[in-house]
């Protein structure tokens, strides 16, 4: 009687493992189909005039949800007078429902126009019905010879405009022969940059603004 016992729980566990084979077998092979190499997605928004561009070298839809997961993604927005800014990063999910857009993994946004202009945070995300960015996480913002740290951000891609929090201005201003002459650093609460004609605004609760300028050259 224990001999059959034994004989029996062998047979049960070697049907189980096929059964676990034949599972993974499947989930491999449904895997496999919902990849999709060399990925381009263009999207209109008639509401702000703007079009968008995903193009990634791997993506995968997840069946469940219609959900797209996207590799190494490239974002370009462009507008009426062409493009405007591009967006890579190593990941980023479209939710189809609710046709939002996270981005994350390495963020750097930089805007073509102004090639030493660029963003870099964690993630970002966009719902594509509008035309608001919501950064809601701590920005690092490299405009030149300028550096500028926020706590967080919302970018308006019609009005070109960026709202930053807590922001952290340094500038280093160079003399005529190029050496460095002093530094200026600006803390505010609230700062504002205007793209188009490339001008920064601070303000603070209480209207302070606290600027400090370090003089690099000494006798």
């Amino acid at each position: 009687m224990k001999l059959f016992n034994i004989f029996l729980l062998l047979i049960i566990s070697i049907f189980t493992l096929f059964g676990c084979q034949k599972s993974n077998k499947s989930t491999a092979k449904i895997d496999n189909k919902s990849y999709i190499n060399d990925f381009e997605l263009l999207q209109e928004n008639p509401n702000n005039q703007t079009s968008v561009k995903i193009t990634s070298p791997r993506a995968i839809i997840d069946p469940r949800n219609s959900d797209i997961e996207i590799y190494d993604s490239s974002i370009l927005i462009l507008n009426k007078n062409g493009i405007d800014f591009k967006v890579k990063s190593g990941n980023s999910i479209l939710d189809n429902l609710s046709n939002n857009i996270r981005v994350f993994n390495n963020v750097n946004i930089s805007f073509l126009k102004n090639s030493n202009y660029i963003i870099s945070t964690n993630s970002f995300n966009w719902d594509l019905n509008t035309s608001v960015i919501d950064i809601n996480n701590p920005l690092d913002i490299n405009f030149e010879n300028t550096m500028i740290n926020a706590s967080r951000g919302l970018y308006n891609i019609k009005t070109s405009l960026l709202k930053i929090d807590n922001s952290k201005f340094n500038r280093i201003i160079k003399n005529s022969e190029g050496i460095e002459e002093y530094e200026v650093e600006i803390l505010s609460d609230f700062a504002k940059w205007f793209k188009n004609n490339n001008k920064l605004v601070f303000t603070s609760n209480e209207k302070q603004v606290e600027t400090t300028i370090n003089f690099l050259l000494t006798k």
